[in-house]
């Protein structure tokens, strides 16, 4: 309970009792009432009769409409008030009010309201100034976004981790948002702590905390502070919250490192994202308010971690990381911002931009040797700190997209397709066979390409999140491969039919993935990107262009007579047209499959074919340069998804 001389001051700060005399105002403590509320705590709903005033003491409120259903039109602190509008017209709630966080109200009847003011003309005054300028602001429906971010780290007794991955990510979100990050270490007080006291430090001022928070090397503050035993978890979130709103104009990211004993109950409480670290694959809890966001990180270092495919944006896989060993808290952050390959960060990264809503997927299409300028599209992203999240690939471009997840740079798979790319290695693909049902059996395809994998056996082994997308051609279906050998998947995904043979998988016949998705963006949305960038490489047909397959033919067909004869004289050949037909499948398809990504890249390959694998850096010079022409749209997407106090 609230003393009187507390009432008293938050009181007296209100504009709205502005107008009241001394002992008016010592008059209305007496009268206020308290009503406490959690996260997510309905406080009244639109179209209900109003019959009190609340000022709120602590936390915060969140006002929406009917109008605007899950869009907060306006967050309310201390010191503000809610309820007068309906209070003096006597009409129900304008708006739905919900508790946004922990929160403390005061609360006022109508009756007490109009004794007080009723016959007081300076406070009636003051009254209308206020309604006026609220009335004329709730004609604005302008969604309002959150202050600050608060996001607890948690995990089980004797699973290690916690402390890695708070630290990381109180240095990620500072490095992605541009704004001040805290982390504050919870650590139970023993006998002799010299820590803060959590309660404590909860009722002092900002400046307060904001002294207290020490720098880091790795560029956030950090705050220790000792947790009170035998407190509960009500006043253990509103503590927490307390230090979260006083400190949130200085740090607007606050990641909370929680004792495993407090934190399954307490985080939702307080937290915007809660993210548990464990060892093993547990099913998601879904917050009974819906409000909180919650993710998993599944900890390799843990030796009872089973192996997991990384094919998806959750959860994520924390690998044992050499670099790390020997560094304190602040030490490895530092380590993971500056070496974003290192094998722990990719993941930590990943989860930060997830917060955030800004996971980044890109997916690569189809198209034989056009797939080989994918590699110019990721050179330029890294040029320009474009981040790429997770990769989804149809045929040529699986085996880029397996190369990066791999953890192979750009930089290096250029080096590989300037070093395989030429005629002889070309020729040296076509084994063909006549116990398949293709004209080349694909098994020299892999081997050669293999390089651009590099040491990535399987899933299980991947950086990044990937899925490569093959058909099955008895059913028609796409075909997400997420497991298993990645060779094995590229192979499937680049069956092109007539050419290459088919693949049996799992039951399944499985060829080309750009027959049904040669543009796979759904893919990357279904691995949870909120980000989408499409390339499809495949172009436009281009009258006069032919491959050197067609040449041959038309020069040894030029010595049939029998080709003299009929119709077939200046015709293309079987197998020319049944490529033909399916480049602008691909061209158009791929373009209709790319309408969900937030950017589409077309490299201009109109010039070259699609078995010219012999003219590699020329085609990733030609992806390299699309890709430049789409930077300013990317960053202009990036930009808009970041929260308001953290753009730039």
């Amino acid at each position: 309970m609230m003393s009187r001389e507390e009432k008293l001051e938050i009181l007296s700060g209100v504009p709205l009792f502005a107008g009241l005399r001394p002992a008016e105002r010592e008059r209305l403590a007496d009268v206020f009432g308290e009503r406490t509320l959690q996260r997510g705590d309905i406080l009244c709903r639109e179209g209900e009769a109003g019959d009190s005033l609340y000022v709120i003491a602590r936390g915060e409120l969140e006002i929406e409409s009917e109008a605007s259903p899950g869009r907060v039109l306006r967050r309310l602190g201390p010191g503000e008030f809610v309820g007068e509008i309906a209070l003096l017209l006597g009409g129900p709630r304008t708006a739905t009010v919900q508790a946004g966080r922990p929160s403390l109200l005061l609360a006022l009847t109508k009756k007490d309201f109009q004794e007080l003011f009723g016959g007081n003309a300076a406070a009636l005054e003051a009254v209308s100034r206020i309604l006026a300028r609220r009335l004329a602001t709730a004609e604005i429906a302008r969604h309002v976004e959150k202050e600050n971010l608060v996001v607890s780290v948690h995990g089980r007794r004797g699973v290690p981790g916690v402390s890695l991955v708070a630290n990381a990510l109180a240095a990620l979100l500072q490095e992605f948002t541009h704004s001040g990050a805290l982390l504050v270490e919870l650590r139970p007080a023993g006998r002799r702590s010299e820590l803060p006291d959590l309660r404590e430090l909860a009722k002092a001022p900002p400046d307060t905390i904001r002294t207290g928070a020490k720098p880091t090397l790795a560029g956030y503050h950090h705050l220790s502070l000792a947790l009170p035993s035998g407190l509960e978890q009500k006043e253990l979130a509103g503590c927490l919250d307390a230090i979260a709103w006083k400190s949130q104009e200085t740090f607007p990211c606050i990641v909370v490192d929680l004792p495993a004993a407090v934190a399954c109950r307490s985080a939702p409480l307080f937290s915007d994202v809660v993210i548990r670290v464990s060892n093993r694959i547990e099913e998601r809890q879904k917050p009974a308010d819906g409000r909180t966001r919650r993710f998993e990180v599944l900890n390799l270092y843990a030796e009872s971690a089973p192996s997991l495919p990384i094919s998806h944006c959750e959860p994520f896989v924390l690998r044992a990381d050499a670099g790390l060993a020997e560094l304190d808290g602040p030490g490895q952050a530092r380590h993971l911002l500056d070496h974003p390959r290192s094998p722990a960060s990719p993941a930590l990264r990943r989860l930060a931009r997830k917060i955030l809503g800004n996971c980044v997927g890109i997916a690569l299409g189809g198209g034989a040797a056009f797939g080989i300028a994918h590699v110019g599209v990721f050179q330029v992203l890294e040029e320009h700190g474009i981040p790429v999240d997770l990769v989804a690939g149809t045929s040529m471009g699986s085996m880029v997209a397996l190369g990066y997840a791999g953890g192979i740079e750009p930089r290096e798979m250029r080096e590989i397709a300037g070093r395989i790319g030429n005629k002889r290695t070309t020729l040296s693909a076509l084994d063909f066979t006549l116990t398949k049902p293709g004209l080349l059996a694909g098994d020299r395809l892999v081997s050669i390409f293999a390089p651009l994998l590099g040491p990535v056996q399987d899933f299980e082994q991947l950086l990044f999140p990937c899925r490569t997308v093959a058909t099955d051609i008895e059913s028609g279906e796409r075909i997400s491969i997420t497991e298993g050998k990645a060779a094995d998947a590229f192979r499937a995904s680049c069956s092109v039919p007539l050419l290459w043979s088919p693949v049996r998988r799992d039951g399944r016949v499985l060829v080309d993935g750009g027959m049904v998705d040669p543009v796979p963006a759904e893919v990357a949305r279904e691995m949870g990107a909120d980000v989408c960038i499409a390339v499809n490489v495949v172009p436009q047909l281009e009258r006069g262009v032919e491959t050197v397959l067609s040449r041959w033919y038309r020069r040894a067909n030029a010595l049939n007579p029998l080709s003299y004869l009929g119709e077939s004289r200046g015709m293309p050949s079987t197998f020319d047209t049944i490529m033909n037909a399916i480049q602008v499948l691909q061209y158009e398809l791929g373009n209709f499959k790319a309408i969900s990504a937030d950017v589409r890249i077309n490299p201009d390959l109109a010039g070259f074919t699609w078995i010219e694998f012999y003219r590699p850096l020329e085609l990733i010079e030609r992806g390299a340069v699309a890709t430049e022409r789409a930077i300013p749209e990317i960053k202009r997407v990036l930009a808009e998804r970041a929260p308001a106090w953290g753009r730039v």
